[in-house]
């Protein structure tokens, strides 16, 4: 694969990419480094790419995997908590209550929601993407809606 059709093809997923790296990480800093650091791994490894028809799930792969780790990394480090006398941060009010319900699903609900519905992944790219069965994707995602509605649910009833 040459630089050209390599730039093409992520231009064509751009969002994709970063909807997964996204619903892994939970922020815009984080998801833009997973991203950029997948495409740097992409581009020297393009030779094992046997199908250029795979590219997609192939670069979405190598992506989650990126995320994967830095997020054990993360686990690694130590937090020390703020002293008391430190101001404390107001939080904006959530205004999405279905955003924020799938931020708190399990990663891979919440990976396979955020592609299954906002980029219209169909099930069979789900699972080259994620590397599952379809049969596991479809449960997958039959159990976040499941956990999603009692969610929203009890947050709508919370609001009452």
């Amino acid at each position: 694969m040459n630089a050209v059709t390599f730039q093409a093809e992520v231009r064509r997923i751009e969002k994709l990419l970063y909807h997964i790296a996204w619903t892994h990480l939970g922020n815009d800093q984080d998801a833009e480094d997973a991203v950029q650091e997948a495409l740097i791994k992409a581009w020297m490894k393009r030779d094992s790419l046997r199908d250029e028809k795979q590219f997609k799930p192939w670069l979405a792969r190598i992506l989650s995997n990126q995320c994967k780790d830095m997020l054990r990394k993360r686990k690694k480090w130590s937090f020390y908590p703020l002293k008391e006398d430190t101001a404390e941060v107001e939080m904006p009010p959530v205004e999405n209550l279905v955003l924020e319900a799938i931020r708190k699903m399990k990663p891979e609900y919440r990976v396979l929601m955020t592609l299954y519905y906002l980029d219209g992944c169909s099930m069979r790219e789900l699972s080259e993407i994620t590397g599952v069965p379809q049969g596991t994707v479809k449960t997958r995602i039959r159990n976040a809606r499941k956990q999603l509605s009692k969610t929203l649910l009890i947050e709508w009833e919370d609001e009452i």
